[in-house]
């Protein structure tokens, strides 16, 4: 795997972060490990890291996003001449073989951007028992295996969205560019989406995430901003995005707590939407 490198975003990791970078960490050739957390990780953590071959460890002091911390990587991957990056979130794991699998999709043609595998949680799905490998509009961050030539060719991710809906957007700027995500469920990478759980009221399925209040602002202003973006280029994807923004307030109203609080950052997010305030929430909030 000398072509291929991983970008794992940690946030305040605990120590089995350890363990789920074991699953892919030998699939790769070198692991960036850059660290969002206001506070650097523990001392202990970071000993651990040292000790463990071809892993770098890049510490932000602040966090500065998901989308400012893949960059970071990214940028450092191709300084050291990777041609791909396996980006992780630090709750993933991924199943054996899942990198090999998913270049050998990414070398079949010239114009794809991004790999996936299948997202899997297993409180909420099963494994699929069909094998398919398929065009997609999006996909989630978490076990893409991306082309670092497209990566250049496009641009980055977005700095100013910091966190939610920034694979949405890069996805979307990779079709829009002629690259494809390519999707299989021939391979998996394990994750918890949010707190999230299935609930059945009245013979209907629920799936609340229970987010904190400030993932809801962002996603609510992100969501609205790359709507508007593409919503000539990609109206299908729009529609679609404006059905899961009502399935998941239903989810909240049903499901959740603190509504009030909750629906205050979503009424807040789209109201910076509209200003046009983007950034992280704690600088957004002082303009």
């Amino acid at each position: 795997m000398s072509k291929v490198a991983a970008v794992v975003i940690l946030y305040n990791p605990v120590p089995d972060v350890l363990e789920k970078l074991d699953t892919y960490r030998e699939q790769v050739k070198k692991t960036y490990l850059v660290d969002n957390s206001e506070a650097p990780s523990q001392i202990l953590f970071r000993e651990k890291i040292k000790q463990i071959a071809n892993v770098e460890y890049i510490c932000n002091n602040s966090n500065l996003g998901i989308a400012g911390a893949l960059n970071i990587g990214a940028k450092r991957a191709l300084s050291e001449g990777f041609e791909y990056i396996l980006t992780m979130d630090q709750d993933g794991k991924a199943s054996p073989g899942m990198v090999q699998k998913l270049l050998k999709i990414m070398r079949a043609s010239d114009n794809i951007g991004i790999t996936a595998p299948e997202h899997l949680d297993i409180d909420l799905h099963n494994k699929p028992t069909d094998i398919k490998t398929y065009e997609i509009i999006y996909t989630m961050t978490n076990g893409n295996l991306l082309s670092l030539q497209a990566y250049k060719n496009i641009g980055g991710f977005l700095d100013e969205l910091f966190i939610d809906h920034v694979d949405h957007e890069f996805c979307l700027r990779l079709n829009k560019n002629g690259y494809k995500v390519i999707k299989t469920n021939e391979t998996f990478v394990y994750h918890k989406l949010g707190k999230a759980v299935k609930k059945k009221i009245f013979n209907i399925n629920f799936y609340p995430t229970f987010h904190p209040p400030i993932r809801l602002y962002y996603r609510t202003r992100n969501r609205f901003y790359i709507d508007n973006l593409y919503r000539k280029t990609f109206p299908g994807y729009v529609r679609e995005d404006r059905r899961n923004m009502i399935r998941e307030f239903l989810d909240i109203i049903i499901c959740e707590k603190n509504l009030w609080k909750k629906f205050k950052m979503i009424l807040l997010g789209y109201i910076h939407f509209k200003k046009k305030i983007f950034g992280k929430f704690e600088d957004a909030a002082r303009r």
